[in-house]
């Protein structure tokens, strides 16, 4: 008996540490905007600015992600790039993704594929830099995330040294029934999550989990912000 109790103890342990080796462990998410009723989009995009303005005057690169073919993630944006009109934080260049719907509602100076062009990125961005310009760049958020491996924002960190934020909007669930069938998923198995956004999934249901039991009013947009990591921002939107 006391032989199957021990090969059970070793056979957890061995888990556990399987496990720990296998999924990276994300630092808490720490509060930035709570869960808040807005007007407009362009409403969260000035209180974000509001929020982080040190930060975004200390950055003079930044990564703003999209949900792509929602119009009310580049109206949020319109409304923080409005917002941050201070000599020496405002935005000189932005870039945007062409392929993305809606752009036309943001002053774009350039189109690149970023991930299609990544040389011509860096490029651009060392040549307005040595300018002394600051750079906004408009992506999905699956590019601007800096949770999601081996997408264009950390191969960028990691291989080419680019510092920069990233202020990433995504949808989010409403109900616990909703997590089932969200995109993305939140999924960490290797073999598994081959798109590599299982981390981001778990993150927006962490965040969403939050505002389950809360009102919404009709009409309005809902959102939050989180900071993710040292230079990583979630903002979850919804239209309610």
């Amino acid at each position: 008996m006391k032989y199957f109790y021990w090969l059970g103890i070793i056979i957890l342990v061995a888990a556990g540490l399987y496990i720990s080796t296998q999924v990276e462990i994300q630092p808490p998410a720490v509060e930035k905007i709570k869960f808040t009723q807005f007007q407009q989009p362009e409403d969260l995009g000035k209180a974000i600015y509001e929020t982080l303005r040190l930060e975004i005057k200390e950055s003079p690169i930044v990564f703003l992600g999209v949900t792509p073919n929602q119009i009310e993630d580049m109206e949020l944006w319109r409304g923080f790039l409005a917002a941050n009109s201070e000599t020496g934080s405002k935005y000189d260049i932005v870039i945007v993704e062409p392929m993305l719907p809606y752009v036309e509602l943001l002053v774009s100076n350039m189109r690149i594929d970023i991930k299609a062009e990544p040389e011509r990125f860096i490029e651009g961005v060392k040549k307005a830099r040595e300018q002394g310009l600051r750079v906004a760049v408009i992506v999905p958020t699956i590019y601007s995330s800096q949770a999601i491996e081996r997408n264009p924002a950390t191969r960028f960190k990691d291989q080419y040294k680019l510092d920069f934020m990233s202020l990433s909007a995504a949808k989010f669930p409403v109900t616990e029934e909703q997590e089932v069938n969200f995109e993305p998923r939140c999924v960490l198995e290797q073999g598994v999550d081959v798109a590599g956004t299982g981390t981001l999934g778990c993150m927006v249901r962490q965040a969403a989990r939050k505002t389950y039991r809360l009102k919404t009013e009709t009409g309005k947009y809902s959102g939050l912000m989180e900071k993710t990591g040292a230079k990583d921002y979630l903002i979850l939107l919804n239209r309610n």
